[in-house]
């Protein structure tokens, strides 16, 4: 325990006393690092670099320290991208849901306009029946009409005929008339016999 806090102050104790080679340049920017208290460590590399720019150990660090960076703008960037992807996968589904809205609605309507047409097409067959049938009884009571109008016709002739006409008439329907022929004379029916009903 004792060797742990005399290393611990080993470490601390040149930056009380202020950085003046670039070892302490070096482990103050790396304890700093360490902490992941990263702008601090850059601030003490850099500033040790200025003073000691050949310095290997202070280069490693700063190297190590702009990869860090890139790293996180690199894992910044793919959080981006993997948030855009996120975004634009969500927009490619809601696009689909209102393409799919739309052909439901846009089938809806082909289907009403479908059924609107079959009942139209049924009503204008309907009323195309009923007027055949219109004319077919407007048809009959016309031929019954020219019937009793030929027969008022013949009656109204009758009742113009002259006198010498009618006598013709008369005596046309005499020569077509025939004598009835005589009854038979058989045996006379017995009344008292019951009559056969079969």
């Amino acid at each position: 325990m004792y060797k742990i806090l005399l290393s611990i102050s080993l470490l601390v104790s040149p930056l009380r006393l202020g950085a003046q080679t670039a070892e302490d340049y070096f482990h103050g920017g790396a304890q700093s690092y360490i902490w992941e208290q990263d702008p601090e460590a850059k601030k003490q590399i850099e500033t040790g670099l200025r003073r000691f720019p050949d310095d290997p150990l202070l280069k490693g660090m700063a190297g190590l320290l702009i990869k860090k960076e890139q790293e996180r703008q690199q894992q910044g960037q793919n959080q981006r991208q993997d948030q855009q992807k996120e975004k634009d996968q969500q927009q490619q589904q809601q696009q689909a849901q209102q393409n799919q809205k739309q052909d439901s609605s846009q089938q809806q309507q082909a289907d009403q306009q479908k059924k609107e047409q079959q009942q139209a097409a049924k009503q204008a067959d309907q009323q195309k029946k009923e007027q055949q049938q219109a004319q077919k009884q407007d048809a009959q009571p016309k031929e019954k009409s020219d019937e009793k109008e030929q027969q008022a016709d013949a009656a109204q002739a009758m009742a113009q005929m002259t006198p010498e006409q009618a006598r013709q008439l008369l005596d046309a329907q005499k020569s077509n008339e025939q004598m009835l022929p005589p009854k038979a004379l058989g045996k006379p029916a017995d009344r008292n016999r019951p009559i056969k009903d079969w």
